[in-house]
């Protein structure tokens, strides 16, 4: 079965997860599912769900195969920071089907990611502090767990991001440095890790901070999360020299949150 803006509204219908009348309007709203996923909103009577399937191929190289069993580490991952983290902070599971990798969410709201909040210039060191104590908490509460280390084997999608973040690079002196760093962050099981920690998984409230996007979640080396998220915090100081002070200045404070714990 494969989901789509057509059958996504009896889907959710035949399942109960909206609790609306059975002759309702819905509406279907894609989101950004990247390369990977099909990604909806469906909303009905002020409520609304978000529903995710995992491809088994790249939406623009359909001959390279992914393995769809990254939905299944999502759930586990959802599960796990929702125990660790309960209220707000990370998407219920309203929903979980194995066969057809479909995952039903709870809607986090309509908040702009972060990652766009930075392009436009809003650049808040409240945001980069939550961001910190979010990761210290997840990595010491998850430090050196057998258990957990035996559910996030999330191997596959590790070597994924390796290929296309560590190891896509033509300098040579640099190309040799990342190689150690995937090499470290490959054999090194320390904590779980969100695994795609960076400005587009994360919104921002004056409240608080929402984290999704868990598909990557891995039992690795923490200094993949902080990491990843200070060098997207750092790249909008190149992109946008104006911003450089307040990026240097939020990244600083994401560091200093993170190390104090």
């Amino acid at each position: 079965m494969i989901i789509d803006k057509d059958n996504v509204a009896e889907y959710v219908h035949a399942r109960h997860l909206l609790d609306v009348p059975p002759d309702s309007d819905y509406s279907v709203d894609p989101l950004g599912g990247g390369f990977l996923n099909t990604v909806l909103r469906i909303s009905c009577g002020g409520r609304s769900v978000i529903i995710k399937q995992a491809l088994d191929a790249l939406r623009l190289f359909p001959d390279l195969k992914v393995t769809t069993d990254r939905i299944v580490f999502e759930h586990r991952a959802l599960l796990k920071l929702n125990e660790l983290f309960p209220g707000q902070t990370i998407p219920s599971v309203l929903h979980f089907n194995d066969e057809h990798r479909i995952l039903v969410m709870g809607d986090l709201g309509q908040t702009p990611l972060l990652e766009t909040m930075l392009t436009d210039g809003q650049v808040d060191p409240v945001t980069a502090e939550r961001l910190g104590a979010f990761a210290a908490e997840l990595h010491q509460r998850t430090y050196d767990d057998d258990a957990l280390r035996d559910q996030f084997d999330n191997g596959a999608m590790q070597q994924l991001r390796l290929q296309y973040c560590f190891y896509f690079v033509t300098e040579p002196a640099l190309l040799e440095v990342a190689q150690r760093l995937g090499q470290t962050f490959t054999e090194e099981k320390r904590v779980l890790l969100h695994g795609d920690f960076w400005t587009a998984s994360v919104m921002a409230l004056d409240t608080g901070i929402q984290i999704f996007d868990l598909e990557f979640a891995y039992y690795g080396h923490p200094a993949q999360d902080i990491g990843f998220m200070m060098a997207h915090y750092l790249l909008h100081a190149y992109n946008t020299p104006r911003l450089a002070g307040a990026v240097f200045d939020a990244t600083g404070r994401l560091w200093n949150t993170y190390v104090a714990g």
